[in-house]
């Protein structure tokens, strides 16, 4: 198993870190609840996918904030061009533009959650108590 590697690792090098692993990706879902008693931080139920920015582990997720990441999307000067110009999504420059618009949103959301003070940004979140999460898109959208 080590040669593997080595050879895996030669190659990425050789070919300037353009060979990929065949790894399927596994969607995982995370509920802390039962298995984490006790702290009122414990409870929340989300997928590891909706983690946009900030602490993803549920275990110590205590002020999380969500986004309606399709509104954020549609609200990038990304994907309004890609609108606007017709451009095909699957396309290079698609996928480009695409690329560029999770990027801008990734870091807008961070510095929405530094400035108003949460641990973290989901796309879907949820605590087994049925507390109500803040929804923070209209502050992402105004610094887009």
């Amino acid at each position: 198993m080590k040669v593997r590697s080595l050879i895996i690792a030669t190659m990425t090098l050789a070919l300037g870190g353009f060979v990929r692993a065949n790894v399927p990706v596994v969607e995982t879902h995370v509920e802390c609840s039962a298995a984490c008693p006790g702290d009122a931080s414990h409870g929340w139920d989300a997928y590891e996918s909706d983690n946009i920015c900030g602490i993803h582990n549920l275990k110590r997720v205590t002020k999380p904030a969500i986004v309606n990441y399709e509104d954020l999307l549609a609200a990038t000067p990304q994907i309004q061009e890609i609108d606007r110009k017709g451009i095909d999504p699957e396309s290079a420059e698609g996928r480009a533009l695409r690329k560029g618009a999770r990027t801008l949103i990734t870091k807008t959301c961070e510095a929405v959650r530094l400035v108003e003070g949460y641990c973290s940004v989901w796309k879907v979140i949820a605590h087994k108590d049925g507390r109500l999460i803040p929804n923070i898109t209209g502050s992402v959208i105004e610094r887009l």
